[in-house]
């Protein structure tokens, strides 16, 4: 995964996980403040209600009181009722007029929503609804014979919750009294908007009006008021549309959050990875071209990177300069002695010839004459013989660095293998030897010498010939080119052959190492060598089915170095 890649993974997950943690805590400590305001609502409008029924109860205690002890109407119906010995069917009409208009309008005087005048017999002689006038109710009749005192709850037919009080006069065996009411629910309505609380009456004991997880209930006992409970509840759709909300904004501020993330991962990867890929761009070209200096742009860092490049870069010419002096002058000791040794064999011969004819000459020996001849021969020969150890080392010594430029491999090997192939069609049968060239399609061009890969194949390719037929009547040699690996492509040079023998292989590319009876033993000193210096590898294995393959692998980019000692020059600019 490349650097940009991770940055971005890693601005992400990081984007993610912040906003998820913060999104669950902020959540829940929403979830936790909408809770508590609910109880702080409730607690409010609890305490407001407190208030407000404790300032009813207050106000209404004492309200009809005073009219039962000294109010003169009171006193005139309380009288009229004793003439007519305590049956409301024997008052007067004049009177029942009087009581009929009577209580309406105490009752709006006094802000009641009910009040009604009862005889001790529960018979109602005025009310503010006149279809009650005339009736009789008992439960009228019981509550005016106790004593007056706190505030009753109670709740009509309907349902409605009122707060009730009373007052009652009896004198001469007759009971007169007045029950007023007032109506709470309005009074609820009016709390319950302030606070944003539903508020309902219902008698002390009685179950909640609710048993749903929807909605928060809460029961609040009056003390002022006997009988009375009042239940506050909040539906818990605010709760769930504020969490709804927060969700939402919660969704909102994260995509925001990781897309910001993935830009600012872009811009700081852009701003880290292109200074990074062009020095990478600029190493690779420095590989496998000439050297020079680089430049870090990016940052410090970048720059120092650039400038240890810069000198690992120097110190690495100059090993690889001194390296190539000390391998060539290896080299050369080892052709030295291999050429003493070489040219102290025939010195041997000659040597014996001269001594030899020097004696015959010395006694006038009538054979010299005809061994003249042969000694000479000889002598000839073996220096003819040091003459091509000498030029053959001559051509290794001289061995130019590689001018590399752009090759077709393929098109080169084509050349060597038909070449080879029209010299074995001309020394033998048609059909007896076989040169073959393999290729993958689609392969690069190569920077390399071409002279000196044609000089390659084709020592390997003669050497595949002579092997082979030297050991089998039908003799083949493949050139295989490719695949390509690694910024670099393979050659293969196999042939069915005898191979090469095991004493033979820890000497396979030393000068003047060979088995054939004429060879100098550079054939593949050389082609080391070449493959070397365009920095490339060469090795010999030993196939399961006999025969001997040179594998090679080049690099694309051609030499990665010159040989011979460069000075760094400044980079130019761009």
């Amino acid at each position: 995964m490349t650097l940009a890649a991770r940055l971005i993974v890693a601005f992400g997950i990081v984007a993610v996980l912040a906003t998820a943690l913060v999104g669950i805590s902020l959540r829940e400590a929403s979830r936790d403040i909408i809770e508590r305001d609910f109880g702080d609502r409730i607690d409010a409008a609890a305490s407001g209600v407190q208030k407000e029924l404790s300032w009813e109860a207050s106000s209404l205690r004492d309200l009809l009181a005073p009219l039962c002890e000294h109010d003169t109407f009171v006193d005139k119906a309380h009288l009229d009722l004793d003439r007519a010995h305590g049956d409301a069917n024997a008052l007067e009409p004049s009177s029942k007029i009087a009581i009929r208009h009577f209580v309406p309008d105490q009752a709006r005087a006094l802000r009641l929503d009910e009040l009604s005048l009862v005889t001790g017999g529960g018979v109602i002689l005025g009310a503010e609804d006149v279809v009650r006038i005339g009736t009789k109710d008992g439960r009228l009749a019981a509550l005016i014979k106790n004593k007056p005192g706190s505030p009753r709850f109670k709740t009509d037919a309907a349902g409605i919750a009122s707060l009730e009080v009373h007052c009652s006069r009896s004198s001469n065996g007759v009971t007169i009294g007045l029950v007023g009411a007032r109506k709470i629910a309005t009074m609820l309505e009016r709390v319950g908007a302030a606070y944003g609380v539903s508020l309902s009456a219902a008698k002390a004991g009685s179950e909640a009006p609710r048993a749903d997880p929807e909605y928060v209930v809460r029961t609040i006992e009056m003390r002022d008021v006997d009988g009375l409970n009042v239940y506050a509840e909040v539906p818990r759709d605010r709760l769930k549309n504020a969490l709804m909300r927060l969700d939402r904004a919660i969704w909102v501020t994260g995509a925001v959050a990781v897309v910001l993330a993935l830009v600012v991962a872009v811009l700081l990867a852009r701003s880290l990875s292109q200074p990074l890929a062009a020095l990478a761009k600029e190493t690779r070209e420095i590989v496998a071209g000439a050297p020079r200096r680089v430049e870090g742009r990016g940052g410090r860092e970048i720059a120092q990177l650039a400038d240890a490049f810069n000198r690992s870069i120097e110190e690495l010419v100059l090993m690889r300069q001194r390296l190539s002096v000390s391998e060539r002058i290896a080299a050369q000791r080892e052709v030295a002695r291999q050429i003493a040794h070489e040219i102290k064999n025939p010195l041997a011969p000659i040597r014996a010839a001269m001594e030899t004819l020097r004696r015959l000459r010395a006694r006038d020996d009538p054979a010299f004459d005809e061994y003249f001849e042969e000694a000479t021969g000889t002598v000839l020969e073996e220096v003819h013989r040091i003459s091509n150890i000498v030029t053959e080392f001559t051509k290794f010594a001289r061995l130019p660095a590689p001018n590399p430029e752009p090759v077709d491999l393929v098109n080169v090997a084509k050349g060597v293998v038909t070449l080879h192939a029209r010299s074995a069609d001309a020394t033998g049968p048609s059909n007896a030897t076989r040169v073959e060239l393999v290729s993958e399609p689609g392969l690069p061009l190569v920077v390399a010498d071409k002279d000196q890969i044609v000089q390659v194949l084709t020592n390997l390719v003669q050497n595949g010939l002579d092997a082979a037929s030297a050991a089998r009547p039908d003799p083949r040699v493949v050139v295989t080119i490719g695949p390509l690996e690694k910024e670099r492509i393979r050659i293969v040079v196999r042939d069915n052959g005898p191979g090469v023998s095991d004493d033979m292989l820890p000497r396979l590319f030393t000068p003047y190492a060979t088995t054939k009876a004429k060879g100098t033993g550079l054939g593949l000193a050389i082609v080391q060598r070449i493959v070397f210096e365009h920095g490339g590898d060469i090795s010999y294995r030993k196939p399961t089915k006999g025969g001997a393959v040179f594998e090679i692998w080049l690099p694309l980019g051609g030499p990665p170095m010159p040989p011979k000692p460069v000075a760094l020059p400044e980079k130019a600019d761009a």
